[in-house]
């Protein structure tokens, strides 16, 4: 059975990051502004590496 990324997978990427962002803000203005931003980039850009990294591999088979 092949599996297949969800189609939607890619389009989280704002929404993680705009919960990332407020999550850190509130739990972690100890680091400022920097790290709200690391938090957003790297939890924006996840869903969007992980559906790229997972059709790479699907297609290789």
């Amino acid at each position: 059975m092949r599996f297949r990324p969800p189609h939607w997978l890619p389009w989280l990427g704002p929404l993680l990051a705009a919960g990332a962002g407020a999550l850190a803000g509130e739990y972690w203005l100890g680091g400022g502004f920097w790290m709200v931003l690391a938090a957003a980039l790297v939890c924006g850009f996840a869903p969007i590496l992980a559906h790229r990294l997972w059709r790479r591999l699907h297609h290789r088979r």
